[in-house]
């Protein structure tokens, strides 16, 4: 009899698993990076794995990405390393009402994208309704840490509307001090984005993209331009070589930049040139050219070699990286 109890349990506790909507996935890297900075040498490497996970029970989900790193700061057992939650929240909905509560960030791709780095607060939320090609949504920006939500100044609004003929048009009111409209489409064989931003006390931002084909080349010009180097804040562009966002640039108010991408026989190569406004100092720009070679392995990893060379106050910068990376 206890041997029946006992297998009973354990086929019960099994079928609870077999139904239960968990998935994890994620991807991993390592990368060795060269630099040679106006004649001094480094060599640093990194190992990086990022894990997600996501349960769900009808319309309500909840995800939690994890990322591990070689490379973060030493604690204080004397080991380097770092543990990063990056993304932890829930998302449900309320009648037509999609809610999405927790820590998250929009990407680069994303309204403003290009401009600020999303947003990533620790208690942020918000509400969705979509009825035909008009979509709303409203919420709060929380706070970069843990501390209190505030609803005056973290309040934000926006309406999307997704057929102005052929265009994807978008309007938002981030907080009490800045608004910003974008729009996106196509025409003539040209894709095209384009967004601007208007801030009581840091002045315009415009962010501007145009992309093309012409025979097995892409071709897209990007264009980034503030009033004011505050505003500038994405330290991970999807499209710029070199992020306004970045410490070392923190005077530069947008940039210029030509990239050219191709396929040679399962190799993407990828070729981008531009110059940073004030980004060296306030009188001085950082011209720089990224030339960056992706190829998909047999073994389903994928390699990537990239080398930048950039402008320095004295002489140059130049970055070899090599990464071998994979997703599951």
């Amino acid at each position: 009899m206890k041997k029946q109890i006992i297998a009973a349990a354990v086929a019960a506790s099994v079928s609870a698993v077999a139904m239960a909507d968990i998935s994890i996935t994620g991807n991993a890297k390592y990368e060795y990076d060269n630099t040679d900075n106006n004649g001094t040498t480094t060599n640093t490497a990194n190992t990086e794995v990022n894990l997600m996970f996501k349960g769900k029970s009808g319309d309500t989900s909840v995800v939690a990405n994890l990322e591990f790193q070689s490379h973060g700061a030493v604690d204080t057992a004397g080991t380097a390393g770092l543990l990063d939650i990056e993304d932890l929240y829930m998302t449900t909905k309320v009648g037509d009402v999609t809610v999405k509560a927790g820590n998250y960030a929009s990407s680069t791709s994303a309204h403003l994208g290009e401009i600020d780095n999303g947003g990533r607060a620790s208690n942020k939320v918000t509400l969705g309704y979509t009825m035909g090609d008009i979509s709303v949504y409203a919420g709060n920006s929380g706070a970069a840490g843990a501390g209190d939500t505030a609803l005056d100044d973290n309040m934000f609004a926006g309406v999307v509307l997704n057929n102005v003929m052929g265009n994807r048009v978008e309007i938002k009111k981030h907080n009490e001090l800045q608004d910003s409209f974008g729009i996106r489409g196509a025409v003539g064989g040209v894709d095209y984005r384009v967004e601007t931003a208007d801030h009581d006390t840091e002045g315009d931002t415009t962010f501007a993209s145009l992309t093309t084909k012409v025979g097995g080349l892409t071709i897209n010009y990007s264009t980034l331009d503030a009033d004011n180097a505050n505003a500038l804040d994405e330290d991970d562009s999807g499209i710029f070589a070199l992020s306004t966002g970045h410490a070392d640039n923190a005077t530069a108010t947008g940039q210029d930049q030509l990239w050219v991408s191709t396929d040679m026989q399962g190799t993407t190569l990828d070729i981008k040139a531009g110059s940073m406004e004030k980004g060296i100092s306030t009188t001085q720009d950082r011209d720089y050219t990224q030339v960056k070679a992706t190829r998909k392995l047999a073994s389903g990893a994928t390699a990537i070699v990239t080398f930048t060379d950039q402008d320095m106050a004295a002489g140059s910068k130049e970055n070899l990286e090599i990464e071998l990376n994979v997703a599951f």
